[in-house]
């Protein structure tokens, strides 16, 4: 008897046992599904944040004077306009921008406040962050100004002060600390924590010319505690990092006054928190499968007892040892196989269907797929070794004897 009849004979068995079959296959299927399911979000979930967060330039670095507990600093080791002209003129440089930001309270139409985030930025600062503006435009060269009353809300807010409307040139008032200011709206930009969640309870995101900013802080004489510095070649950033840090260790009143890192540390952080967390899913619903293959091998022990006259009956008229084997193997390999498949296929859908409630775009990896099929495939082959070994064990006579 050759393979393709064995083939064929098994399964013609799994379909005169349908709900059998299909209750073997179950355990397999959930498994399957949870895994492509929890894979595929995560890897949706993953990519909108990183994505996002890619957006503001973590290929960036950042020199800042060390503020934490037990460092100080003197006035002359914050930074100044003379420090950007000197870091601009190092080779591979590309922009180099302070960071300064607010916080205000700002007035709605309503009669609402919400709680603002104000970022200062000057021209470089597009250059660094990436910001998509997809409203309006940028601010002119003539408006970053220390009088320059200009704002670049971000798309989240726009939407929730001006519902159906276009914002730019709309006011809003914003309460600072020492006193009130009302600004006009010229752009709206792409919010890069939307993917985040919070909605509404998000506080407003915007952007304003850098000198006013300073001018409202107080900080006429233009210093700042830290500088973004923009690369133009990505691969040579951790050299032009340690050009850096030489030259400030002679830059401050003392070595150790200023820290120079890489802004993708924090992301890389974040992502290992991801990917520990798909580990920790993924360990779960290796569970279940675990489960799933106890759940075939227990059915397919029902079958061959089920089927002990018909195996003595094989076994009577010729059938080698070696065929009841490779007959029950193959049963067992085919609804972990299929069980396999429609887990795929049902995970992604669910994956799919999740996605749409949390605007998210799951992604299916080919890598993820092959390895689920395998891993299925494999549980019947290994569960399925027990009872095709009991199976083909049956001796003819006794086999026959049984009722």
């Amino acid at each position: 008897m050759d393979f393709m009849e064995l083939l064929k004979l098994s399964v013609s068995n799994l379909f005169s046992y349908k709900v059998r079959s299909f209750l073997t296959m179950l355990g397999i299927i959930i498994g399957i599904s949870s895994v492509i399911m929890m894979s595929s979000l995560g890897a949706g979930v993953k990519e909108n944040i990183t994505g996002d967060l890619n957006k503001l330039g973590v290929s960036n670095f950042e020199i800042s004077i060390d503020t934490s507990p037990g460092q100080t600093y003197k006035s002359q080791d914050l930074l100044t306009q003379k420090d950007i002209k000197e870091l601009k003129s190092i080779e591979g440089v590309e922009a180099v921008t302070p960071t300064s930001s607010t916080f205000a309270r700002l007035s709605s139409n309503d009669g609402s406040d919400k709680m603002f985030t104000g970022t200062g930025v000057t021209e470089d600062y597009f250059k660094i962050s990436n910001y998509t503006i997809i409203k309006g435009r940028k601010f002119l060269p003539n408006e970053y100004r220390k009088d320059g009353k200009y704002v670049i809300i971000d798309n989240t807010t726009s939407d929730q002060l001006f519902p159906g409307e276009n914002p730019i040139g709309k006011k809003l008032t914003l309460n600072f600390r020492k006193n009130s200011q009302i600004v006009t709206i010229v752009g709206v930009f792409k919010n890069p924590y939307a993917s985040l969640g919070g909605g509404d309870q998000m506080p407003a995101m915007g952007l304003l010319p850098n000198n006013y900013l300073n001018h409202l802080e107080g900080n006429e004489q233009n210093k700042y505690t830290a500088l973004q510095v923009k690369t133009t070649d990505a691969n040579e950033m951790a050299r032009i990092m340690e050009i850096v840090k030489e030259k400030m260790k002679t830059r401050g009143s003392e070595p150790n006054v200023y820290n120079v890192n890489s802004t993708s540390q924090g992301l890389d952080e974040f992502n290992n928190i991801l990917n520990m967390l798909s580990l920790f899913i993924s360990g779960v619903a290796a569970i279940s499968l675990f489960v799933g293959g106890i759940g075939v091998m227990n059915i397919m022990l029902v079958s061959v007892t089920e089927r002990i006259r018909e195996v003595g009956l094989r076994k009577a008229i010729g059938a080698k040892t070696t065929h009841i084997l490779i007959q029950f193997l193959i049963e067992a390999v085919i609804l972990t196989f299929f069980g396999g498949i429609i887990g795929v296929v049902i995970g992604y859908s669910l994956a799919l269907l999740v996605g749409m409630f949390i605007q998210t775009s799951p992604i299916l990896s080919p890598v993820i797929v092959f390895v689920c099929i395998f891993v299925s495939t494999m549980i019947g082959l290994v569960f399925g070794v027990y009872p095709a070994k009991k199976a083909a064990a049956l001796e003819p006579m006794e086999a026959l004897r049984t009722d």
